[in-house]
């Protein structure tokens, strides 16, 4: 009948101490290697390894209980604010009754193995022992080695024929493998990503979710958890009930957010010694059972529509430091003990101005005696913090100790954290030992840096502290550091990425030291730039403006033709003339004018140097603009490829496999029998940089192989069976030899490229090309999809039309409105059926791609191309998830999916609260030697995914895992939690935070902001079309008033400017919403679900779905282009040459005199972090050039005639310095 009070034999002795003592123990039981963990206590010790032979000789009958009708049972401590751990004392009634109802729930049978792994001093352990004893099943002790955890526990569990298991989820997604025996599976302790469910369930096996607090006994709420549906932790357990309370304590309605009460048999007697915190935590309410107690948990939740529990997180004063949750209570209690300190208070706090650093924490400190002579300030600023450091876990130490006259108070008496200034002291470090001094220049230098970064004296920093561990460095404060480095020329070249590998002071300088290469800031010269007149740029864009209205005049003349014969009257005779003109003109100018003209426009064009906005250069951009609008985009990864491209001019050997349409001057690029080219690879011949234009040939040998996302720069070359990996950049005049290996950003040799690539290339390649039975169905594929295209805008067509015919001119203007919404749905629904009957799930596995499935996977991708194309303004919303969950993948609830590219949906899964960020390409398949490799993807629960990152198809995402901007994750997949950046990648220790926002600003919204997300970006998906709608509207309105009563000639000859005229209708109406609406960006950060972020995805929206398809598209690489660009609030200098449309917050954008800015180059002015949108200038400084893909971030100044080469990642906080050369992911210095 006595209690037990179980103690972790991992706490320090005086913890066990204060636990011995504050619980009054009788006695203490252990074993004889623990002794010394006992030493000094005033209570009685045993040991009970030294006493075998008494206990085998006491008696083996039960004693006889004694008169109290309901005792204590055990005494379980937990984490406390006072500075000590708080003992939770729990009734024999509450635990028997806990006994009683969980095995009928938990369905442990007599026959079953349940594993036993953890700790008794947690309550978790009760679940796992006494509900198997009392069904009568065999419990099975774990281990306590290295197989606690992992593959090993995994064969562990195996051997043990275990097949019940209780664990937490951090410990459940360590273990690689199924393990069929396991039927039930326990998971609790902790929030359990819907990831784990995904791949865990199975039929035949329970996984269910438990949740309980200490002071509930063991579990109060379950739910029985199942693949697709979303996690909660359900409904109580017989005998139990729950509430959810706002901060009056009164019953929230359903779907609003609550603190989570708990009442019922099992609620504890409350803490031992702790009367206060007692009446504080179990309280009286008329939500209680009669006679009994509510628990407050201090949880936060929302009651579904299914009626159960959705778990939101804390509510009190726990935060979350390095994935530790932390009572700060706990850390203030310690603080209080000194006899100087008469109030302490400590925050989470942002320390400077930089919004994007990590928050830290933070004391503030009243002094007891303020007048009294003592020690000084700072030697008691020293001894508390030596006392923190002493008696907490490092990551609960703080950064910064304040002292205060006063702490700030909310009316209730409170202290109010959010009142708190920003600390003004220096910052502690957190290194252990002593200082280690400097011991060379060079040191002395770097520390010099370090010291002014952090705000502490270059004395008192050691050159062995880590940047990131020790010094609490994230990756913005990283980007500052290294270009503090390189404006002070300290060492050669230094690049972020050095800073991860060496994150010391000493092995930076050492490493700096090493380097052999001149620093960037001395780099080799480069040709000197060409500067242009404007009188010679005006030349250019008269010739651009001429071709633009030519190509318009072919487009437009077939429907001229048709209004003027018709003398511009309204049918439905003339509406099918119409469609049917318009098909044919859709069709020759797609499909014979750039054959026709490819090989003239590129006659005579040799590989050289030539002056920028030239007549090369003119009629370069002109063959791109023919590429551009050619069937490149539709034939890519088809059997007919490879002969079009012939037609172009290109030399394509046989066999080929070539997934890209990013092409041009075709007669400069030779692809040479068996070679496979990867989704979204850049074969551009010609480039333009600081004024020339740079033109060399592209050549990819036999049976090479080049991955997804790559850029090959013109004079590059890959070898006879050479491989260079996805998200890879082949520098101006660099070749991969025969048979090696290249990866990377820039691409250097590696030992191979991923296990799937390699699998593929040492096959033996097929020697047969397409069967003429494939060719036929390719040709047929196309057929369908070329009519498809046609199909999707009829219903929209329909609807204009019969508006107009029975109404009239304002009504079919009117009808362009819901025109919008059903041209989307019949995009859907084409691509949806389409997918479907083409190919409906991929199958697993590496197959020939010459052959029936690979003609339907082209289908497929094309389809999906069509989504992307047609309904762009459709991803980036609420309505993405379901769309791609329509369309075959496993999306987990509270996702958000940007304008992710090239999926296999049906393979791909996406847990609970992802986010993939725009232009990532997630789980693409893979081309190689004439193969095509399909495998599962998965991006586990909260991770993210950044900007254009790519994710090969059959890795593994960890659940809060972080991959970043440009980023090819490692092969052997992500673990959960960390985070990653470059290609190839590297570990970023730190991972930033991202400000004090809650769940439901950034997670779990209520059911108004979500309601009015809804209907926000129902007009962001569908008013783009409309507008389009409008435009063509107004154009054939216009061109029907012409045509009436004139010739031919007249119609015409207009008919392009009314064209072109409406297009800068829309346009200028895009900018003028956006001045509406946002007026001027300025730097800010605002959760996901903020209205800001709404307003400002809308305004992206129409630009990047409306304005640049109606025209900003057409006027890349033209001197129109800036003057548009300045419509929307860009700061743009004079004589620029712009080769993107990639920009969104154009206020925040500045390029100066004579900048290039190349091809789907990308100026990020903001980034969703941790699903906070943080925004800031980008500066593209006069004379620098921006090579192609590259990205550039937020709060980046490109300095003076800097060179960034392509496929390049210029990170947060960077200043490159004037006249320098870099290139990779992240930039590095080039010499």
């Amino acid at each position: 009948g006595a209690a037990f009070v179980p103690i972790d034999p991992e706490s320090p002795p005086d913890r066990v101490a204060y636990i011995a003592n504050d619980s009054d123990v009788d006695l203490l039981l252990t074993s004889a290697e623990l002794l010394e963990r006992t030493t000094g206590l005033d209570r009685p010790v045993l040991a009970l390894d030294r006493c075998e032979a008494e206990l085998r000789a006491s008696s083996a009958e039960r004693p006889m209980l004694g008169g109290d009708d309901d005792p204590l049972a055990y005494i379980i401590y937990t984490s406390g604010s006072s500075g000590r751990p708080k003992g939770v004392a729990v009734a024999q009634s509450s635990i028997c009754n806990f006994l009683d109802v969980v095995p009928g729930v938990y369905d442990v049978r007599p026959s079953d193995r349940v594993y036993q792994g953890m700790t008794i001093a947690f309550d978790f352990s009760i679940e796992e022992i006494w509900p198997t004893w009392s069904v009568g099943a065999t419990l099975v002790a774990g281990p306590t080695d290295s197989r606690r955890l992992g593959a090993e526990l995994a064969d562990f569990l195996d051997d043990a024929a275990i097949t019940v298991l209780y664990c937490v989820p951090t410990l459940l997604a360590t273990i690689p493998r199924d393990l069929p025996r396991i039927r039930g599976l326990m998971v609790g302790g902790e929030a359990c990503p819907g990831q784990l469910v995904e791949r865990w369930g199975r039929p035949g096996r329970r996984i269910l979710n438990t949740y309980g607090p200490t002071e509930t006994t063991v579990t109060a709420i379950w739910s029985e958890l199942r693949p697709g549906r979303p996690v909660t932790i359900g409904k109580p357990l017989p005998t139990y009930s729950a509430v959810l309370l706002d901060e009056q304590r009164r019953p929230v309605a359903d779907g609003e957010v609550g603190e989570i009460c708990i009442g019922g048999r099992g609620v504890a007697r409350g803490y031992v010694g702790r009367p206060d915190l007692t009446a504080d935590r179990f309280i009286e309410h008329p939500s209680a059972p009669p006679g009994a107690r509510l628990y407050r948990t201090g949880d936060l939740g929302r009651l579904t529509e299914d009626g159960e529990i959705e778990y939101l997180g804390r509510a009190d004063a726990e935060v979350k430091i390095r994935g530790h949750r932390v009572d700060l209570g706990e850390i203030e209690s310690v603080l209080m003990e000194d006899a100087g300190v008469s109030e302490a208070v400590v925050a989470l706090m942002a320390i400077g101005d930089d919004p994007d650093a990590p928050r830290e924490l933070s004391g503030y400190i009243v002094l007891a005696c303020p007048d009294e002579p003592g020690d000084g300030d700072e030697a008691l600023i020293q001894r508390l913090h030596r006392t923190l450091q002493e008696r907490l876990p490092g990551y609960m130490v703080p950064s910064f100790i304040d002292i205060a006259a006063s702490l700030p108070t909310m009316p209730s008496g409170k202290v109010d954290r959010s009142k708190l200034p920003a600390p003004v002291g220096r910052r502690l470090m957190s290194t252990d030992g002593p200082v280690v001094a400097a011991r060379n220049d060079l040191e002395i230098d770097v520390r010099a840096v370090w010291a002014e970064a952090f705000g502490v004296e270059p004395q008192a920093l050691s050159v062995t502290a880590d940047f990131f561990t020790d010094l609490g460095g994230h990756s913005l404060l990283a980007a500052r550091v290294v270009s503090m480095l390189r404006t002070r020329k300290v060492g050669a070249s230094p690049a972020v990425r050095d800073l991860y590998d060496h994150p010391t002071v000493s092995s930076l300088a050492a490493h700096l030291g090493e380097t052999a290469r001149p620093a960037a800031a001395t780099a080799s010269p480069r040709p000197a730039p060409l500067r242009h007149r404007s009188r010679r740029i005006a030349a250019a864009g008269a010739g651009q403006a001429a071709a633009i209205y030519l190509l318009s005049l072919l487009i437009t003349l077939p429907v001229s033709y048709v209004y003027t014969r018709n003398n511009g009257e309204v049918s439905v005779g003339v509406l099918i003339q119409l469609m049917t003109a318009t098909l044919v003109s859709y069709l020759g100018v797609r499909w014979l004018v750039p054959a026709l003209l490819a090989r003239p426009l590129a006659a005579g064009i040799r590989p050289g140097r030539y002056p920028l906005w030239g007549p090369t250069y003119v009629r370069l951009w002109a063959l791109n603009m023919l590429l551009a609008i050619g069937p490149l985009p539709v034939l890519s990864g088809s059997p007919l490829m490879g002969v079009y491209l012939r037609l172009l001019g290109a030399r394509i050997g046989p066999r080929t496999t070539i997934a890209t349409s990013a092409i041009s001057l075709p007669t400069l690029i030779d692809i040479r029998a068996d070679a496979s080219i990867g989704y979204g690879v850049a074969l551009r011949p010609w480039q333009v940089e600081d004024g020339w234009l740079i033109v060399a040939p592209i050549t990819v040998d036999r049976q090479a192989f080049v991955g997804a996302n790559t850029v090959l720069e013109p004079g590059t070359a890959v070898g006879a069976n050479a491989g260079l990996g996805e998200q890879s950049v082949l520098s101006r005049g660099e070749a991969v030899p025969d048979g090696a290996r290249w990866s990377g950003s820039p691409a250097t040799p590696a030992q191979e490229i991923n296990r799937v690539v390699e699998a593929m290339l040492a096959m033996q390649p097929p020697r047969r090309g397409w069967w003429p039975h494939h060719i036929l169905a390719a040709v047929l594929g196309l057929i369908g999809l070329e009519v498809g295209a046609i199909v999707m805008i009829l219903p929209s067509v329909a609807l204009v039309w019969w508006a107009l015919l029975n109404w009239g001119t304002l009504a079919g203007l009117l009808a362009t409105v819901p025109a919008g919404p059903v041209y989307v749905l019949t995009v859907c629904a084409v691509v949806a059926i389409g997918k479907r009957l083409v190919l409906p799930r991929a199958p697993l596995g590496i197959h020939c791609a010459r052959s029936w499935l690979g003609v339907r996977k082209w289908v497929a991708d094309k389809l999906l191309e069509f989504s992307l194309m047609f309904t762009n303004s459709l991803y980036a919303t609420l309505y993405t998830v379901p769309w791609l969950r329509m369309l075959g993948a496993r999306v987990g609830a509270w996702s958000e999916v940007s304008t992710a590219a090239h999926l296999d949906p049906d393979l791909l899964t996406l847990g609970p609260e992802s986010f993939v960020a725009d232009m990532a390409s997630v789980g693409a398949a893979t081309f190689a030697n004439g193969r095509i490799a399909f495998l599962p993807t998965a991006v586990g629960s909260r991770a993210f995914v950044g900007n254009a990152a790519f994710v090969p198809s059959g890795t593994r995402l960890g659940d809060g895992s972080l991959i970043g901007v440009g980023t090819l994750p490692p092969p052997a997949g992500v673990p959960a939690g960390t985070s990653w950046l470059g290609s190839p990648a590297m570990y970023l220790p730190v991972r930033q935070d991202s400000g004090s926002f809650s769940e439901a600003q950034t997670y779990r919204p209520p059911r108004r902001v979500l309601a009015h997300r809804l209907a926000i970006e129902f007009f962001r998906a569908t008013l783009p079309a409309s507008m389009l709608g409008a435009g063509i509207y107004l154009y054939l309105f216009v061109l029907s008033w012409l045509a009436n009563g004139r010739d031919l000639p007249v119609p015409a000859l207009v008919s392009p400017l009314v064209a072109i005229g409406t297009s800068v209708t829309v346009i200028a109406f895009c900018a003028a919403t956006k001045r509406n609406i946002i007026g001027t960006y300025r730097p800010r950060v605002e959760p996901l679900w903020s209205p800001f972020v709404r307003r400002s995805e809308f305004v992206t929206g129409l630009y990047e779905a409306a304005a640049v398809p109606a025209g900003v598209g057409l006027l890349v690489g033209t001197p129109f282009l800036p003057p548009v660009l300045r419509w929307f609030g860009a700061r743009i200098g004079r004589r620029t040459w712009i080769g993107t449309t990639y920009l969104t917050e154009h206020d925040l954008v500045e390029i100066g005199d004579d900048a290039t800015v190349g091809v789907e180059v990308s100026l990020q002015t903001h980034l969703f972090e941790d699903r906070v949108m943080k925004m800031s200038f980008v500066t593209i400084s006069p004379g620098a050039s921006i090579g192609t893909r590259s990205i550039v971030l937020y709060d980046t100044v490109v300095g003076d005639d800097v060179s960034l080469g392509p496929l390049s990642l210029l990170m947060k906080g960077e200043h490159l310095t004037p006249g320098t050369r870099w290139r990779g992911i992240p930039a590095e210095g080039v010499p």
